[in-house]
């Protein structure tokens, strides 16, 4: 059974079933983050420089698919762990993903919580309820019935090319000069997790029958945070995933308007549309989320789909990152 967990400004409501947890475990370290990454130095920056707010470099895991320089580089001082990259891309986002469920899980015996997700996102708390994520958090794990997950409700950040123009500079905020968005529950991820946990491939969902949605925790993705750095990065993942491909596979694949072939469409035409208000509510959509959930057991999905209107963020969230 699922329940949609209180208004926008109401503190998330445990349903019965959820784990049990007695007096908070002083032996665990309130919260790690982890990614895995393959040369993404634009996003590693900035994913690294987001945790390390909130975190010690010891609390912060970064998994090196291939062992790229640059990102053993950019995370240096944090855990680094170099895994062998598949030159075959055989199922390479399902293996990626059972990675990551496995050192996420394993995690949760040290850590109160673990915050697991892509490079290209963030887990942000409304600053309008605190600026203290880790607090936040421990106030969770601190009470009588703790989910074994916390989904963040999806913020699809969106480059509107019209009006957002000034240009991202490395050490600047994104935040601010970038405040448009959509909504897309695909990417309302169960990306902090208290116990052990298997996810469905790319993270957007897990092997949890009861969800909490929490009220004031966002997942930013940011995979259409700049225009032309955004299009040059699809054109490099679709020829990374064609390539070893032969000509009859690639047409077909192309033809179907397969994987990121089709995002470009996508992003063209949502660059092009002005927000239509100002807000990061949506009780409607929230509602949406958990009515029209999904179920591909062992997992369970967010619904309510990708709505096409674009809006644009409260000011409060400027600078979060």
């Amino acid at each position: 059974m699922h329940a949609l967990r209180g208004s926008a400004m109401m503190p998330p409501v445990l349903t019965p079933g959820y784990c049990a947890r007695m007096p908070i475990d002083r032996s665990k370290a309130p919260l790690a983050a982890l990614t895995m990454v393959h040369e993404e130095d634009f996003f590693l920056e900035r994913w690294v420089s987001y945790w390390r707010r909130f975190l010690p470099d010891d609390a912060i895991y970064v998994l090196n698919h291939g062992g790229n320089a640059d990102v053993a580089r950019i995370a240096a001082g944090c855990n680094v762990i170099r895994l062998p990259y598949d030159r075959l891309k055989k199922s390479v986002n399902q293996r990626r993903w059972q990675i990551l469920s496995q050192h996420a899980s394993a995690l949760t015996g040290f850590y109160h919580w673990v915050a697991c997700n892509d490079v290209d996102e963030m887990v942000v708390l409304d600053p309008a309820i605190s600026t203290d994520l880790v607090g936040y958090l421990m106030q969770i794990a601190g009470r009588d019935r703790v989910p074994p997950a916390l989904t963040c409700f999806a913020i699809e950040m969106v480059h509107n090319v019209d009006t957002e123009t000034e240009e991202l500079m490395p050490g600047q905020p994104i935040l601010g000069p970038r405040r448009c968005y959509r909504l897309n529950s695909n990417y309302a991820k169960p990306c902090l997790i208290s116990r052990p946990t298997e996810y469905k491939a790319g993270g957007h969902g897990a092997n949890h029958t009861q969800i909490t949605v929490d009220p004031h925790l966002y997942n930013f993705h940011l995979r259409f945070i700049d225009h032309d750095y955004c299009m040059a990065r699809f054109r490099k993942s679709l020829e990374r995933r064609l390539a070893g491909k032969s000509e009859e596979e690639q047409q077909q694949m192309q033809k179907a308007g397969w994987g990121w072939a089709s995002v470009e469409g996508t992003f063209r035409a949502l660059s092009q549309r002005a927000p239509v208000a100002e807000t990061i509510d949506h009780p409607e959509f929230r509602k949406a989320m958990i009515e029209q959930s999904i179920s591909r057991p062992p997992f369970t999905l967010m619904g309510g789909g990708r709505p096409s209107d674009v809006y644009r963020l409260p000011e409060r969230f400027n600078g979060l990152f």
